[in-house]
């Protein structure tokens, strides 16, 4: 049986929606296309049934249920410094080749957001949905999974999945940052930069720090963060507040690499010596990572093997491929910020 003939069967329907209510199909269909000629309480009674069933609404022409588009929807938390650019564009190239169009939604990291977008991509009855992270509100996992269609969770594999994952383990990233801060010789580590409540991936990335820091007995991880967009304004003023109150630190794991580069113009205007006295490490490695002085080490995705594995499982899925994770590697690049030994010995 194909993914097409399960949706028949298991996808939330104007009729199931009538059954639950007690009224015809055409009320239902009318509430929804014209609501002023529905009294307000039958209005209220449909709408609780469709929120139960997580019914969405088909904004396609001719209103069948079982018709699906030939959009795929793309759903990222963020489009703050292109973070996620090249894993669209990746999976867009993958898909247009499969005749397969891309619609883009950001949450920009708000839950209620997510939400409204994934119930409105799911009214255009994709063919698929690409999503970033494995960490949603509870409606938006009930709204995928009750759509039937493939979907496919990026960049993140550290959790529950709702069918299919390619990403990367950030726990175990955040460990490595920690690891190698530690193998310089530093060992009164601090956690800088934006730690939103939804970004999950970020506070993955610290606990698996913390894990590493307490393994090595060294002191816990020291964190000074904030509820907003890491940009290098935030970055610089964290770490002056963090050196202020916490002088003793000597290195730096920050959450992104934009947020890093404003530690690094913090500590310059501290005079404080790097990697010397303290080291910086980021994440993401930033277009300008190697450019800025000194260079900044930090953690390499492989975006693009990212945007092209999601496609490929796409692709597979809505051809009744088995769902799957599939973890993608990263790099640890290294450079100037944290080369402590290097530094000494010159």
């Amino acid at each position: 049986m194909g993914i097409a003939d399960k949706e028949t069967r298991n996808v939330p329907t104007l009729a199931s929606i009538a059954e639950r209510v007690g009224v015809s199909v055409n009320t239902v269909s009318r509430a929804l296309r014209a609501p002023n000629t529905v009294r307000v309480e039958l209005r209220r009674r449909i709408n609780a049934a469709m929120e139960e069933l997580n019914y969405v609404p088909n904004r396609l022409a001719g209103g069948l249920s079982g018709t699906r588009s030939d959009i795929v929807g793309v759903v990222v938390t963020s489009l703050y410094y292109s973070e996620f650019a090249s894993i669209v564009d990746t999976l867009q190239s993958g898909l247009l080749e499969q005749d397969l169009q891309v619609m883009l939604a950001n949450t920009r990291y708000n839950p209620d957001q997510e939400v409204r977008l994934v119930r409105s991509i799911l009214s255009w009855r994709p063919a698929a949905v690409a999503i970033i992270g494995v960490d949603h509100p509870p409606k938006v996992v009930e709204l995928l999974k009750a759509s039937g269609i493939p979907i496919i969770e990026m960049w993140d594999v550290g959790g529950e999945i709702i069918d299919t994952a390619v990403g990367m383990d950030h726990a175990s990233i955040g460990a490595a940052q920690a690891a190698h801060l530690i193998a310089e010789g530093y060992a009164r580590l601090a956690f800088v930069g934006s730690l939103r409540e939804n970004d999950r991936r970020a506070q993955k990335r610290l606990r698996g720090a913390e894990a590493a820091v307490v393994a090595a007995g060294l002191p816990e991880i020291v964190r000074f963060t904030a509820q907003q967009n890491g940009s290098p304004d935030l970055g610089e003023r964290l770490t002056h507040e963090l050196l202020e109150q916490r002088p003793e630190v000597d290195a730096i794991v920050c959450n992104s690499d934009v947020v890093a580069f404003g530690a690094l113009r913090a500590l310059k205007r501290r005079g404080r010596r790097i990697p010397g006295e303290i080291g910086v490490i980021g994440f993401g490695d930033n277009e300008a990572s190697s450019c800025v002085s000194p260079s900044l080490t930090t953690i390499r995705p492989d975006r693009e093997r990212i945007g092209k594995l999601t496609a490929e499982a796409i692709l597979a899925r809505i051809n009744d491929g088995a769902p799957k994770t599939t973890v993608v590697d990263w790099e640890l690049i290294i450079r100037e910020s944290t080369r402590r030994r290097d530094s000494q010995n010159q």
